[in-house]
């Protein structure tokens, strides 16, 4: 069967929307999916659906928020001098009734809200409030007159601004312009800095911002897009043209950007953020939403000088900020007086034009960490960023510095960014000496420019975003601006970069700020002029900063004209040199699936030479190695026929082939189906005909269960070709046999300049996840590429991994695709390294061996880590971030598992939802709590991941929400683009899951007064006994807290008095002897009466591949014993 109608179902819901006319353009781009099939019918027999409300949510950074409030609801999110400070739960509170409010002013879908202010705390609240009522923000720059602020406003056609009380007569001088121009002013809201003050400075027919959004309801329902390409924001361009353009922002975008920004600022849960850049400026660089995805404080800052900037450093404890080079320029030359020590280094972005090497250094010095990026208005800020290298910490200070101001390369979110000649549109060689023109494509490229479909095209020709700059890459892969097309001086017929030019003017010790430009001469055509503005106190001629440059550059490059003056900047400090140029769009530039294949691409780029793969002593591989390989197995499987929707099955444990074949085989168009290698061969043979595989890669040492599965399948339509993976390091080669092939030889056939075949829709399926252990008619969940991406990006931020991690592989790859960090590791360049047994010896060996920084664990194995020989242990070389779930981890494992170095993270999730979903999230405060409280809070299972929409516990029942109070229970239930796109031909299964527009889970769970939720219970394993609901995990905790218990599970027996009694199936650890009165008084005296275990019975426990215990095994075992109404008590052993 292929795959390729199956695409069809998972289409973007937003093609089959109805599309609202909206003020802000009547035509709505959906083009991007129209070039996929619009036919939507229900593959019945493949038990697939359309994209519902369960799986499907549009992407939009205004769903960071309602997270927010309930992840970080106490934390400080916003700080606006003495007089504001407000938390997550009051800033959700604030925004959901602004919303209201102007929806009450008649705001509706697509309706323009501008704003005129500062970096204010409206200004945060304004980003999420409009769009929650179904506006569009439009940020105007602080810097505008009155007369370009009327051209703005009948532009966008706002219907309400927002201005700050300084700006007042500002904005009253641009509504006036448009009264007298016979166009309907926008209405007009004053954000003063108290009531009193409003009073006095406007008249009847405005409104005051707090009393307005006292007036709005805090039930109010928040439109969300019905659309993630629907428009959430324009932004302006600033003075580059005398005819600013309005660039369009969709909510796909922003979503995709606010994550981006944040990854490449390296920022982790709770930043404290100091707001230096203009929130009016990219929104923020799109930090405006993603600080709550973090549950961070923004401190805002209305001026920008040194004094204030180190104040608030030193105040709030700042970790993040961003600026200007001419804002760094401002620090590192402010008087000694006007700074303070840093509390700790604190990392600050920079992009807008090329930061002087010496002013990195100089940041340094002071405490700074100094991050370069690139981007444009519409690329949403960043577009790039100079990804720094461990090595270049060795290299000489000048040659370190020069690297770092660099513009580097693609941020994860973005999909290309490389260096093009604009003529041809051929990729210039990575000699770092060709010049050609940077070029965007991907999902952070702007929608459009507002109502100019011409400039629109133009910037867009060839299915690229034109920058307008002009840049080399480097062998390494970097990126460097050398020039704007429309700076280069051409002088005697050669080409001259004012950035050069400008890098050795900032050398010379007098120069504070300087700009190069072109000077007409009738001799030579043109000749650089410099505009320069000396420090304070310094004097030199024109002559001598042109000797200065004579002698550090090729004479001809050295400036003829130097003007000694104040440069103009726009309001992001970036100097005026007045570029006139037209932007377009084509189709296809600024939309592109999300798939995590594209994770390899980049890394074959960013981290060409890092280790991807280890494995034993004879498997190493880099990035590019990798990408390489993957790039030859998709071509060879593709000449084997494998095309578009084709089944390629796995039957391997963790070993580098199956970590190549989550590339390879998406890369060739296919579908990936890992199968569990704890399978008999009937199993397999089920699995495959169900999914029908046409290929089936096996391991050397499950070769025979394989091939028992391919005898059974002797008559099905489909039997898969088999491939058989050899390992070098535990088994000797294996006998050739007929009709099978050899991995290593079959990657060789194929060609390494394979074309991708990406997917043509996101929606489309990448992967089969049959469910393992919990029924015995497992089903084949399936994954789409849009969830995978996300969820590969989700995983590795929940996991606290930063760029370049040391991954053990502990969880087997075939389950949920390794929760997705087979591909996750690829987006950070981090290293796999392959684990074929799962032994607590192998497990701190390789941490030793390859200084591991991560891995992840069912409790099952941090049991056998806690509990095995100390002649097994190494000491760790650092702590260990270990991720654990499947079950809820006992308080004491977490205990014993820090105390030997590792930090423990518990999160929960299903095969249904690729794995984690959930975690939970480390707070400060726990830390002065007693040792058995604070474990027992880390071991819930805490709050959603960044990218779940929306995670609550609901009565199955009424499907209404239960109380925060910690004791109702009620359903977890999911919805979200991380649910699985449906079960495989099982319409039925899927839609009873899907009922009611969530994912039911099956879990029972409460959630607690600070937001967090625990599990209390499988919905089939809670035991009702004489009326009373018993948890059988709440007995299980008690049961592991006994010294001689390794492993316990509990059931419902039947009872012909009681209904069920619990009966308590248990593992001893290696040398204690224990009889069932022992646990059962052990119980009784931690536990009600009525919950302690009636039975015990003593013996191994059964469990799936992940460690997780397969109860309905023990159910069956229970049920068997009858009914215990005659006797009080039982012992089996």
């Amino acid at each position: 069967m292929s795959y390729s109608g199956v695409t069809r179902n998972f289409i973007c819901s937003i093609n089959s929307v109805q599309i609202e006319s909206t003020s802000i353009h009547q035509k709505r781009r959906h083009y991007m999916c129209m070039q996929v099939s619009m036919d939507l019918q229900t593959e019945s027999s493949r038990g697939l659906l359309k994209c519902s409300a369960a799986n499907y949510v549009p992407l939009t950074p205004i769903s960071f928020l309602e997270r927010a409030a309930n992840a970080f609801r106490g934390r400080t999110s916003i700080i606006d001098g003495t007089s504001v400070k407000y938390n997550w739960e009051e800033t959700y509170d604030r925004c959901i009734k602004l919303a209201s409010a102007l929806s009450e002013l008649g705001i509706s879908r697509g309706d323009m809200v501008a704003t005129l202010a500062r970096n204010v705390y409206a200004m945060q609240e304004l980003h999420f409030a409009v769009p929650m009522a179904g506006g569009v923000i439009c940020t105007l720059n602080t810097r505008h007159d009155s007369a370009m602020l009327s051209v703005l406003l009948k532009h966008s056609e706002a219907k309400v601004i927002f201005v700050d009380q300084h700006m007042l007569q500002l904005a009253q001088g641009a509504l006036d312009i448009l009264v007298n121009e016979k166009v309907t002013p926008p209405l007009l809201v004053v954000i003063s800095e108290s009531e009193n003050s409003y009073s006095t400075i406007v008249n009847s027919n405005s409104y005051e911002y707090e009393s307005l959004l006292e007036s709005g309801n805090s039930e109010f329902s928040v439109r969300w897009p019905t659309s993630e390409l629907d428009p959430i924001s324009v932004n302006y361009t600033s003075g580059t043209t005398s005819r600013p353009k309005g660039v369009v922002y969709s909510h796909r975008g922003a979503y995709l950007n606010a994550i981006a920004t944040f990854l490449l600022h390296e920022m982790s849960s709770w930043p404290v953020y100091l707001w230096t850049v203009p929130t009016f400026h990219c929104n923020g660089w799109c930090l405006t939403w993603g600080l709550a995805a973090l549950g961070g404080t923004s401190i805002c800052l209305r001026q920008v000088y040194p004094k204030d900037i180190f104040e608030n450093i030193a105040e709030h404890k700042v970790t993040h900020m961003s600026g200007a080079p001419t804002v760094l320029n401002m620090l590192v030359n402010s008087p000694v007086s006007d700074r303070k020590p840093l509390p700790h280094s604190v990392n600050i972005m920079t992009g807008g034009s090329p930061p002087p090497p010496q002013i990195i250094c100089s940041m340094e010095e002071l405490g700074f960490r100094v991050h370069h990026l690139y981007g444009l208005t519409e690329t949403y800020g960043p577009g790039t960023y100079n990804l720094w290298r461990p090595e270049w910490d060795s290299l000489p200070p000048n040659e370190k510095y020069k690297l770092k101001a660099r513009q580097g390369v693609q941020h994860l979110c973005s999909e290309a960014v490389d260096v093009m000649d604009p003529l041809t549109m051929e990729k210039v060689p990575e000699d770092g000496k060709t010049i050609g023109e940077i070029m965007f494509r991907g999902n952070t490229v702007m929608s459009e420019y507002l109502k100019d479909e011409e400039a629109t095209k133009e910037a867009f020709k060839g299915g690229w975003f034109h920058s307008g700059d002009l840049a080399v890459k480097h062998p390494d892969g970097y990126i460097e601006v050398k020039d704007r097309l429309k700076d280069i001086v051409i002088s005697g017929g050669e080409n001259i970069s004012t950035i050069e030019v400008e890098r050795v003017l900032y050398s010379h010790p007098a120069v504070f700020e300087t700009a190069v430009v072109a000077r007409p001469d009738n001799h030579w055509g043109q000749t650089p002029c410099a505009f320069v503005k000396l420090k304070d106190g310094s004097n030199v001629s024109e002559q001598e900063i042109i000797n200065f440059c004579r002698d550090n550059l090729p004479h001809y490059m050295a400036p003829r004209t130097v003007i000694f003056q104040h440069l103009p900047k726009t309001s992001t400090g970036k100097i005026q040199k007045f570029i006139l140029r037209e932007k377009a769009r084509a189709l296809g530039t600024n939309y592109f699936p999300l798939t995590p294949i594209s994770f390899l691409d980049r890394a074959a780029k960013v981290f060409r030479d890092r280790t991807s793969v280890v494995y034993g002593s004879s498997v190493k591989f880099t990035w590019e190695e990798t990408h390489n390989r993957c790039l030859k197995m998709a071509s060879a499987l593709s000449q084997l026929g494998i095309s578009r929707g084709d089944v390629v099955a796995t039957l391997a444990p963790n070993v580098p082939a199956v970590q190549e074949l989550h590339f390879a085989v998406p890369m060739a168009g296919a579908v990936l189906c890992t199968l569990n290698t704890r399978h008999d061969s009937a199993m397999v043979s089920v699995l495959l005909r169900h999914s029908e595989a046409k290929i089936i890669f096996v391991d050397q040492q499950l070769f025979d269960v394989a091939q028992g599965a391919l005898d059974l399948l002797a008559d099905a339509k489909t039997k898969p070709l088999l491939i058989l993976i050899p390992d070098p390091e535990n088994l000797p080669p294996p006998v050739a046999a007929p009709n099978v092939h050899e991995y290593e030889t079959l990657l060789a056939s194929g060609r390494d300049d394979f074309a991708i075949k990406w997917p043509l829709t996101e929606f489309d399926p990448i992967s089969v996840n049959y469910t393992s252990g919990t029924t015995s008619h497992p089903k084949g969940v399936v994954y789409n590429h849009r969830g995978a991406y996300l969820n590969a990006i989700a995983t590795p931020y929940t996991h606290e991994m930063g760029s370049m991690p040391t991954y053990l592989w502990t969880v087997p790859m075939f389950h949920c695709n390794g929760w997705s960090l087979t591909w996750g590791v690829a987006a950070l360049g981090g290293t796999n390294v392959c684990l074929r047994r799962v032994s607590p010896k192998d497990i701190f060996e390789n941490i030793s061996l390859h200084k591991v920084t991560h891995m992840s664990a069912a409790p099952t194995v941090m049991n056998m880590i806690v509990n095995s020989p100390r002649s097994d242990r190494k000491p760790l070389p650092h702590k260990v971030e270990i991720t654990t779930g499947g079950s809820p981890p006992p308080p004491h494992i977490i205990s014993k598992m820090e105390e030997l170095g590792f930090s423990v993270s518990h999160i929960y999730g299903l095969t249904e939802i690729h794995g984690p979903c959930m975690s939970c999230l480390h707070q400060p405060e726990w830390e002065s709590l007693p040792p058995d409280e604070r474990f027992a809070l880390k071991a819930r299972q805490g709050v959603e991941h960044y990218f779940t929409q929306g995670i609550d516990i609901r009565d199955p029942d009424t499907m209404e929400m239960v109380p925060d109070d910690g004791k109702t229970l009620g359903e977890i239930m999911i919805k979200g683009n991380t649910v699985m796109s449906g079960y495989l031909k099982n319409v039925k299964a899927t839609e009873e899951v899907f009922r009611g527009g969530w994912f039911h889970t099956g879990d029972l769970a409460v959630r607690h007064p600070d937001g967090y939720i625990e599990v209390k219970d499988r919905m089939k394993d809670i035991i009702i006994s004489g009326g009373e609901n018993i948890c059988s995990v709440e007995v299980e905790r008690v049961l592991v807290s006994h010294p001689a218990v390794l492993e316990a599970a509990v059931v419902a027996r039947p009872d012909d008095h009681w209904g069920q009694t619990p009966c308590a199936f248990v593992k001893l650890k290696e040398g204690f002897s224990l009889g069932s009165e022992d646990i059962i008084n052990y119980c009784r005296d931690h536990l009600p009466h009525y919950m302690a275990p009636r039975t015990v019975i003593f013996e191994d426990l059964p469990t799936t591949s992940t460690g997780k215990i397969q109860k309905f095994v023990l159910r069956e075992k229970a049920k068997a014993l009858g009914s215990l109404c005659e006797i009080k008590r039982e012992i089996a052993v």
